[in-house]
């Protein structure tokens, strides 16, 4: 397993284990628990959570499972969690939103810790720029939190570059990532200054849905067909599978992207895993970009 630097001092595995569908898989008891034995098995140490993931549920699904019953794992992981979404009916709201008060992302931090089983979280994110924050205010949130040892790092998620400025000018420790959507399906954040962000800033990103959320592999849109039959022949030149090209597609660049699994099957995470020793050449990656973008660079 390669293992990439956040930071100064933090190091997740490249692939991370995604906990988003927990819920939807029956992941719970014994199942969350060999799930986890499994991922360290084989060198994941990361696991990505969000408050809101299974309607609240999946934090609390992964502590009773897991570190309540074996708190002895705490030490072989790190735990990604986030903060500042707000579903529907939670403050008798009709619709979902975004908030980054400070007693907002206290509380939630405060009710992650308790659900996991942990007294800390290695990374504590905000899950969506909130266009009604007031910067500073998130900054004191973030910035408790890691004071009071309940955060160790701060990154963010879905960020563009000048609201990570902002945001950073707010605060005395640095912002260490930002979790964004990165694909074969979605390559815009190579291109709209994301990618020179984070190397500007020497900051690792993360990549959720890395497989575009699956519709490659069965959808009749023109991207997803196109790119199905490109990677379909790199894959058969390299004696693999098309998921594991889409994972060494990020892999193979040079900002040392880390990639969220979105599944909860232990082969499928296997596959990514397998897919850091896939070399792709530029000829290979670019024919990919052209299949998602439908045209050759000029």
């Amino acid at each position: 397993m390669d293992y990439v630097k956040f930071g100064d001092d933090l190091k997740l595995s490249r692939v991370i284990a995604g906990c988003m569908r927990a819920k939807d898989a029956g992941m719970e008891g014994e199942r969350m628990l060999r799930f986890v034995e499994e991922c360290l098995d084989m060198g994941i140490d990361s696991f990505d959570h969000a408050p809101v993931y299974g309607g609240y549920t999946c934090e609390k699904l992964f502590g009773d499972a897991v570190l309540k019953k074996r708190p002895e794992l705490r030490q072989k992981m790190k735990i990604v969690t986030k903060a500042g979404i707000v579903l529907p009916g939670v403050e008798g709201n009709k619709t979902i939103y975004y908030k980054s008060t400070k007693k907002e992302i206290m509380k939630e931090l405060e009710e992650s810790l308790e659900k996991l089983g942990t007294d800390h979280v290695d990374l504590l994110l905000v899950h969506r720029p909130d266009p009604l924050a007031d910067p500073e205010e998130t900054a004191d949130a973030l910035g408790t939190a890691v004071k009071e040892g309940k955060a160790l790092h701060i990154g963010v998620s879905n960020f563009m570059p000048s609201q990570i400025t902002m945001l950073q000018s707010y605060l005395p420790v640095p912002l260490v990532t930002n979790q964004m959507e990165l694909s074969v399906k979605n390559v815009d954040n190579f291109f709209n200054g994301v990618l020179d962000d984070a190397f500007t800033r020497r900051m690792t990103l993360m990549a959720w849905s890395p497989l575009g959320g699956g519709s490659v592999f069965s959808g009749e849109d023109e991207q997803s067909v196109r790119l199905r039959g490109v990677l379909g022949e790199i894959a058969q030149d390299h004696g693999t599978t098309m998921d594991a090209v889409m994972y060494a597609w990020l892999f193979v660049h040079p900002a040392r992207i880390a990639a969220i699994t979105g599944t909860m099957n232990i082969e499928r995470i296997r596959t990514a895993v397998d897919a850091q020793g896939l070399d792709l050449s530029y000829d290979e990656w670019y024919r990919i970009l052209a299949a998602s973008r439908g045209f050759d660079v000029p």
